[in-house]
C-alpha cells in the first residue's frame, strides 16, 4: 500500500511538472508554475463569479482576445487563486476595458506601465487582501493571485506577450503582481472609494495606469509641511508624468496630518504645489512640452497639472514609510456587480 501510494505521489507530481511545461511552451504563463485548469475547477471558479460561463466581459487588445467569464476563470485557476477571488478580478477587467483606460498603448508600448489595482470596502476582510504592513509584498495569497491573473489575462486574451505584442524595453517586476487593499481602519479621512462616489460599505476595486514606484521614508516628528515636503521631493517632473501621482500615506503620516487639521484636499494641494524643480534642471524640448500641456511656468516645471490629479489613499504597516507611485486615470468598479462608475 505504501509503495502504491508513493507511486501515485510520484506521478500526480510529474502531471504537474509536465503541467507547466506545457503552459510554458505555448506561452500562457508568466514563467512561474501554473496550476491545471482542469473542467472541474473550471466550473467551480465559473459559479464563483455569479455569471455565465459566455458573458463576454470584453474585448481585449491588441489582440483583440475575448475576454469571457470562463476565459477569465481559466487564468484565475492558472494564476492560483482561490474561486471567491473572481468578483475582484472580473470588476478589474472590467475597469481595464473601460473606453478611457489605455489599455492598448499599455500593451504595446516599450514603457513598462502596467495596472495597480486598489481594493476598498469589505472584501478585503473577506479575501483576506493585504492592505497593511507588507501590503505591496510577498506573503499573501489573495494578493499575489489576484494580480498575477490580471497579468495572465493581459498575456492570453489580450495577446502581450514579451517581444511579440508587448515591446516593452526593460519590462518591470510589478507586472508580475502589482496590488492593494487600502487600510480604511486607519485611515482619518474618508477611504479612497468613498471619495469617487461609492458607499462605504460597497465593495470596489480600482485600476489605475501605473509605472514607477518609490517608498519614501522619514519625516517622523516634524510638521506637517515638511512632511509634505519630504514626499514631495522623491516626486519629480517626468517624462509621461501626466497621469497623474498615487500617494499610498502611511499610516503614522496619515495620523498626525490629520491631527494638525489637514484635509485630504490639503495634502493634494500642498503636494501640487511643492512638486516641481526650477526649469533650467531640463531639457528645453522636455520643459516645453510639459509647459504647453500645463505642467509648468516660466520659472519651474510640475509633477502634474493640478491637486485633481494627486490622489490620496491610506496603506501599510506602522512606521515612517510611505509610497508614491505614477498613476492615473482610475477606473473603479463594484465588486459583483454591473454597476459603473468612472
Amino acid at each position: 500500500m505504501q509503495i502504491r501510494t508513493r507511486l501515485e505521489a510520484e506521478s500526480a507530481v510529474q502531471a504537474m511538472l509536465r503541467a507547466y511545461e506545457h503552459a510554458y511552451e505555448n506561452g500562457w504563463t508568466d514563467g512561474l508554475p501554473v496550476i491545471p485548469a482542469t473542467p472541474e475547477l473550471v466550473e467551480e471558479f465559473i459559479a464563483a463569479s455569479g455569471r455565465a460561463a459566455d458573458e463576454l466581459v470584453g474585448i481585449l487588445p491588441p489582440r483583440k482576445g475575448r475576454a469571457t467569464i470562463e476565459v477569465i476563470a481559466v487564468n484565475a485557476v492558472m494564476a492560483g487563486c482561490r474561486p471567491e477571488y473572481m468578483p475582484v478580478i472580473v470588476a478589474a477587467v472590467e475597469g481595464l476595458i473601460d473606453p478611457s483606460y489605455p489599455l492598448e498603448l499599455m500593451q504595446v508600448t516599450t514603457n513598462p506601465m502596467t495596472p495597480f489595482l486598489l481594493v476598498n470596502g469589505p472584501v478585503r476582510g473577506e479575501l483576506d487582501i493585504n492592505y497593511g504592513t507588507g501590503c505591496l509584498g510577498p506573503g499573501w495569497r489573495a494578493n499575489a493571485t489576484i494580480g498575477r491573473a490580471i497579468r495572465l489575462v493581459l498575456f492570453n486574451v489580450g495577446g502581450a506577450l514579451p517581444g511579440v505584442y508587448s515591446k516593452v524595453s526593460f519590462g518591470s517586476p510589478l507586472r508580475y503582481s502589482y496590488i492593494c487593499g487600502e487600510n480604511e481602519e486607519e485611515n482619518p479621512w474618508s477611504p479612497f472609494h468613498v471619495d469617487r462616489g461609492f458607499r462605504r460599505e460597497q465593495s470596489t476595486v480600482t485600476v489605475f495606469k501605473a509605472s514607477n514606484f518609490c517608498n519614501i521614508s522619514g519625516g517622523e516628528g516634524v510638521g506637517p509641511d515638511e512632511i509634505l515636503r519630504q514626499i514631495a521631493t522623491n516626486m519629480p517632473p517626468m517624462y509621461g508624468g501626466g497621469d497623474g501621482v498615487l500617494l499610498l500615506l502611511g499610516v503614522n503620516h496619515a495620523r498626525s496630518l490629520f491631527e494638525a487639521g489637514l484635509t485630504k484636499r490639503d495634502v493634494q494641494t500642498r503636494i501640487w504645489e511643492l512638486a516641481r524643480l526650477p526649469i533650467e534642471y531640463f531639457a528645453e524640448t522636455f520643459s516645453t512640452t510639459e509647459r504647453a500641456v500645463g505642467r509648468g511656468d516660466a520659472k519651474t516645471v510640475w509633477r502634474v497639472a493640478s491637486p485633481d490629479e494627486v490622489y490620496v489613499a491610506v496603506a501599510g504597516g506602522p512606521g515612517p514609510q510611505n509610497v508614491y507611485i505614477g498613476a492615473g486615470m482610475p477606473q473603479t468598479r463594484v465588486v459583483g456587480g454591473h454597476h459603473r462608475r468612472t
